[in-house]
């Protein structure tokens, strides 16, 4: 995993090169969080290649980037892991092709040599690439198939940009920072940004399974070069006996993919059915015990360590444990820094708390996610069934929007499961939204998942293809992904294995899931390796119960920062309508949390991005949470390290 910047300039000279090398830098340097292990930029004429690199597979310089061919022609900027480079490289070699390297990164050089475009069809993994082909004069930009890696870009009067991060293009001068009120309505309705727009006007993001060709004096061209195979099409035979044995194998080998590393490696442990499912494939042929990370908060429901304890246990892994309590918010500025939007995920600042403590003792960390939009884990996928049975959950305010072009189908199936999903709902974005918002209520954000719909799917079904299209990309691994490599940690996913998912999205529904039972194959097929107790239980992961803190540690600093004049002047939320949500959540006639700080992170993110130059997270006044932060968040001293399973 690493940064990675680009530019295509729009016509010859449009920026000295001396210039062009210096703003390579900038961009380079404003990444240097996720690649800690080294940084280059390579010019030439009328482009740009910058990149920091966290070295993982080949970490002698051999592997450094930007990387080159043989012959000068293929230059590459590349962020991710390639886990079938090996076959690659292979069959790469039997073409003619020479390699200088062991690392993925080559293969994609030569790959591309060989393959053209066709070449991330091949390819297995997550990855953001950016080449530069001197032979036809073309700049090619790709993402992988479910998005872990990000990529955004913009098109600016002398250059089109490319950067891993939002910040990156920041650093290009000139470059506005307008907030996109379009991206805040989507903001408030599902606590992230769907899509390709992003919270800065003028940015966008690169969509999941998608290539962009740039030629200059031409305009970029957006290609789709994979999809899920359509519904109904070579469905999947077999008993579940069946189905559960070949499930196993296909999750074994999609986790023996994702362990290629020269560096330690270890996964994230929350004591549910994903990232148990990942150790216990980890363990029978893993050397030594595995590192294993779990966190918590020491009370209530909100802490699940002791089914993570168990499964650690079982196999015997060194298992962290990491106990957080109200200190944790003093990473919201760190947070409002690294993800560059507004993001209102909470589970975020455990994220980011565990994957700091994680790299100290590994650099790369295999996950659970995507396993539940894939194989139907989620509660509310029953529901939307439920929903749409009963024709309920539609768009309120119809008379408001303007024609979307869906049809009546699609549109259902939206409505029904953006009111499962949304934070605030419609009636309250009406009654609230001040007037840099009101002009947004001519489009309902619902629409966002119902061109998402997929038609011949049961209701789970197309629940989990939403959430693939959605949920997953722009919250799931936007919020790992940034997390993780604030610290220069990679994390990887092998739920998404796309030949995985690709064999998983052709079982039928009624044989995924039964009786209500989300993810029923999957935890039949893992009885013999996870115990019961940590499979048959409400999901939980990693949470933080924000809404409770807003009403008793927070509070004074959660109405100090909604009440003050500066948020108030944005007039994005009226003032009433605030004070409102706020009484009825102190007093608990109605639980405000989620929008409460959906609300907090909104204002954090306009004091660092739009008030200041985001050259650093706030700090002073500007931090709704200074007070926390000075108590030594996060630091070691903020989290309990109860190793187990190793005698320590």
């Amino acid at each position: 995993m690493c940064g990675l910047a680009a530019a295509l300039l729009t016509h010859a000279g449009a920026v000295p090169e001396r210039e062009l090398r210096r703003r390579g830098l900038a961009m380079a340097t404003s990444l240097r969080h996720r690649g800690p292990d080294g940084e280059g930029v390579w010019i030439d004429q009328d482009v740009m290649l910058a990149h920091r690199r966290l070295a993982i597979i080949d970490t002698s310089a051999a592997a450094d980037q930007p990387m080159h061919d043989d012959g000068g022609t293929v230059h590459v900027v590349f962020n991710g892991a390639i886990y079938n480079f090996r076959e690659l490289r292979d069959e790469l070699i039997a073409a003619g092709h020479r390699f200088r390297s062991t690392g993925d990164t080559e293969v994609i050089v030569n790959g591309f040599r060989q393959w053209d475009t066709g070449l991330f069809s091949r390819l297995v993994g997550m990855f953001a690439i950016v080449i530069w082909d001197s032979r036809t004069r073309r700049l090619v930009a790709a993402r992988d198939r479910f998005g872990e890696k990000p990529l955004h870009y913009m098109e600016r009067p002398d250059a089109i940009l490319f950067g891993s991060e939002i910040k990156a293009l920041l650093t290009w001068p000139g470059v506005p920072r307008r907030p996109n009120p379009q991206a805040l309505h989507e903001f408030l309705t599902f606590s992230y940004v769907i899509g390709s727009e992003t919270a800065f006007a003028g940015i966008r993001r690169l969509p999941p399974a998608h290539l962009m060709i740039c030629e200059r004096g031409k305009p970029p061209v957006l290609e789709r070069y994979w999809q899920l195979p359509p519904a109904g099409e070579k469905p999947v035979q077999g008993s579940v006996a069946d189905l559960k044995r070949e499930l196993i194998d296909r999750i074994r080998a999609a986790v023996t993919l994702c362990r290629v590393a020269d560096v330690p490696l270890g996964a994230f442990l929350s004591g549910g059915v994903d990232s148990s499912a990942v150790v216990a494939m980890m363990a029978p042929t893993h050397q030594g015990p595995i590192e294993t990370f779990s966190s918590g908060f020491g009370f209530g429901d909100y802490d699940e360590t002791r089914y993570a304890t168990m499964v650690a246990e079982r196999y015997g892994t060194n298992h962290h444990v990491f106990t957080y309590g109200k200190e944790i918010v003093g990473s919201v500025r760190d947070l409002a820094w690294h993800y560059d939007e507004p993001f209102a995920d909470s589970s975020a600042l455990v994220t980011y708390a565990l994957s700091r403590e994680t790299r100290q003792a590994v650099t790369v960390a295999l996950t659970g996610d995507g396993a539940d939009e894939t194989l139907l884990g989620y509660q509310r996928y029953f529901r939307f069934g439920a929903t749409m049975s009963r024709n309920a959950g539609g768009r309120q305010l119809p008379d408001l929007y303007a024609p979307s072009g869906l049809d009546a189908h699609r549109r259902a199936a939206g409505d029904a499961y953006g009111y499962l999903m949304e934070t605030f709902r419609e009636r309250q974005k009406l009654a609230g939204y001040d007037l840099a918002l009101l002009p947004c209520l001519d489009r309902c954000a619902y629409d966002s998942l119902a061109e998402c719909v997929v038609d011949g799917l049961t209701p789970e079904e197309q629940a989990g293809r939403i959430d693939l299209a959605t949920y997953l990309p722009c919250d799931l691994l936007t919020k790992v992904d940034v997390a993780a490599m604030a610290h220069g940690l990679e994390t990887r996913a092998p739920f998404l294995n796309h030949t995985l998912v690709e064999w998983v999205s052709r079982i039928p529904g009624d044989r995924k899931v039964w009786d209500n039972e989300g993810k029923a194959l999957l935890k039949s097929a893992l009885e013999p390796f996870v115990p019961r107790e940590c499979m048959y239980r409400p999901k939980v992961g990693f949470r933080v119960p924000v809404a409770k803190m807003m009403r008793e540690e927070l509070r004074e600093a959660t109405e100090a920062v909604l009440q003050s004049p500066r948020f108030a002047d944005r007039r994005l939320v009226r003032r009433e309508f605030v004070q409102q949500m706020l009484a009825e959540h102190r007093t608990q006639r109605q639980e405000h949390g989620t929008r409460l700080w959906a609300l907090l992170m909104l204002e954090t993110w306009f004091r660092t991005w739009i008030d200041s130059d985001g050259s650093r997270p706030v700090s002073g006044d500007d931090d709704p949470f200074a007070e926390f932060a000075a108590g030594g968040f996060p630091s070691r001293s903020g989290a309990a390290d109860m190793r187990v399973a190793d005698g320590t």
